[in-house]
């Protein structure tokens, strides 16, 4: 098997890294493995897998920033979610999907039986 020449790779902008990174984390939160994501990495980037390791590292860390989140927070983006729905089948007409979002949201705060 012939070998794969060797890529000379010079070091990226800081745009670029942050690119990479929001790549590796959407890949991440796409449920690919390491392995793959350094395959990918490779392939797009031409970057060792250490490089890519790198990456890996610095999408996680994104990835639990994002997931702490109050429970408030989280109410208040649900509710905010809930309540666009409800207006946007009210205005087409849709009633039954206005009432079940009405009804999610009731649910959500604790005032249903």
């Amino acid at each position: 098997m012939a070998k794969k020449p060797e890529k000379k790779v010079g070091r990226c902008t800081k745009a670029q890294l942050a690119q990479r990174i929001d790549t590796v984390y959407g890949m991440l939160c796409d449920g690919y493995s390491r392995a793959k994501i350094v395959k990918t990495a490779d392939e797009i980037w031409g970057i060792c897998s250490s490089s890519a390791d790198d990456y890996i590292f610095k999408a996680r860390k994104m990835l639990e920033e994002d997931c702490r989140m109050t429970r408030e927070a989280f109410m208040a983006e649900a509710m905010a979610g809930y309540r666009s729905i409800r207006e946007q089948a009210e205005r087409r007409g849709q009633l039954m999907c206005s009432k079940q979002a009405l009804d999610a949201m009731v649910s959500l705060v604790g005032l249903a039986k």
